[in-house]
């Protein structure tokens, strides 16, 4: 694995810069919305921009990257969102920052989407796996890690935003600096829902409440925390309990799925997510201890994390194998949908009847799309053929590129050998 990944240490590092970035900017503007006085709806509208962004971005950047290049792409997206958390805490006003979270999704689907596509690129189908783990562990690694340097400072001083726009900017560096070439642009395809709604719409579903709860959590998460009382330490350690839970059942419960009816086992998952929710909602009503609140939301982790991994293989066992990139913008539109409702319906829940409907909320969730997995299995015949299970960042905006990166069918891309000098003259 890791010889394989060598040639794209630069891409790693640069992408773990950036993850690290953000993963302590997004919790730090969580708490400090709530700090300047904003309403909690204020908090999911704003934090439903960014997922909006994500959404837009997500299929109108690679535009950008079609004119510009990966590289040159890369840099313009990345000095964007150095410029970005200095701009918040100069002028402190709600609707500028709208603005700037829609900008900022935007900026961050195109620089997902350059990393995932030159990793598409550069991998073939006997690397493909190892890569994608490493991959994987990044992504958890480096958002945990961000949630950790919150204690480095106070939320409502200059210095974390500074910090956060330092991670942005040396994420340009390891990548400025490579001697690899990128890979060449490619035209987007068009996305459409019609042909994953009519062959597995539980895929979709799945997605779409994957896109919920995850964004649901990485939004409001801090606010609920915050409005325990608990401190900017502990704060920091709740959410990097949540997040890194996530690495925990991705293998064994992906196995597992290889054997069992794939439905079965979402709706498996997701009344665990729900029990999972409701001992948090439960906790935040009794004022339970952190460390009662560090385990719960690190099982609620581990398990909703699951959920969109899952609808993707679930997905493709039933989707054509010749339209693996239909079926990708499916999920991807999916995923963006919940994932902007999420905040939104959240924050109003929780401004209506307090911290703990946050998870009140993603339980209802869990229980529609337990209820529709099941009722989808016992239906629908089985899988007419099963593709194995392949890991997904499902918490962290995956674009539709990487998505079909991911799968096993992915053609490999096959660089053509220098010329000798000989073949040269």
């Amino acid at each position: 694995m890791f010889a394989a990944a060598r040639p794209m240490t630069a891409l790693f590092f640069s992408y773990g810069l950036l993850l690290l970035g953000n993963g302590l900017f997004m919790t730090l503007l969580g708490l400090r919305t709530k700090l300047e006085g904003f309403s909690t709806e204020w908090v999911g509208l704003l934090m439903a921009c960014y997922y909006l962004g994500l959404f837009i971005g997500a299929r109108y950047s690679a535009v950008v990257v079609e004119r510009a290049g990966h590289i040159r792409a890369f840099a313009a997206f990345a000095s964007f969102l150095s410029m970005s958390p200095l701009l918040h805490v100069i002028w402190i006003e709600p609707k500028f920052w709208l603005v700037l979270r829609l900008i900022d999704g935007f900026s961050l689907a195109g620089l997902f989407m350059i990393t995932e596509s030159w990793l598409n690129a550069r991998a073939d189908n006997n690397t493909r796996g190892g890569i994608l783990a490493l991959y994987m562990v990044i992504n958890f690694m480096a958002l945990g890690l961000g949630q950790l340097l919150l204690p480095l400072g106070n939320p409502m001083d200059f210095k974390l935003f500074a910090l956060a726009s330092v991670f942005f900017s040396l994420s340009l560096v390891p990548l400025l600096l490579t001697r690899a070439s990128a890979p060449l642009p490619e035209t987007p395809e068009g996305m459409s829902i019609k042909p994953l709604l009519k062959a597995a719409p539980a895929g979709f579903w799945g997605a779409a409440c994957a896109g919920s709860v995850s964004s649901a959590f990485f939004s409001l998460g801090p606010v609920f925390a915050q409005d325990l009382g608990l401190s900017v330490n502990q704060i920091s350690l709740f959410m990097a309990a949540g997040i890194c839970g996530g690495l925990v059942l991705q293998i064994p419960v992906g196995k597992l799925s290889d054997h069992v009816e794939r439905r079965k086992v979402i709706a498996s998952v997701c009344l665990g997510t729900l029990c999972c929710a409701l001992l948090l909602g439960a906790l935040s009503l009794q004022q339970a201890s952190a460390s009662w609140l560090y385990g719960a939301i690190f099982a609620f982790g581990s398990l909703s994390s699951l959920i969109y991994a899952l609808s993707v293989a679930h997905a493709n066992d039933w989707c054509d194998p010749d339209k693996r990139m239909q079926t990708s913008a499916g999920l991807l539109i999916g995923y963006g949908c919940g994932a902007v409702l999420g905040p939104l319906a959240g924050a109003f829940v929780m401004g209506q009847f307090g911290p703990g409907a946050l998870f009140g909320y993603i339980a209802i969730c869990c229980m529609l799309m337990t209820g529709y997995a099941l009722y989808q299995s016992v239906t629908v015949g089985q899988a007419p053929e099963k593709m194995e299970f392949v890991p997904q960042a499902g918490s962290f905006q995956p674009s539709e590129e990487f998505l079909v990166a991911a799968q096993d069918s992915a053609e490999p891309v096959h660089e053509e050998p220098p010329k000798s000098s000989s073949q040269a003259a």
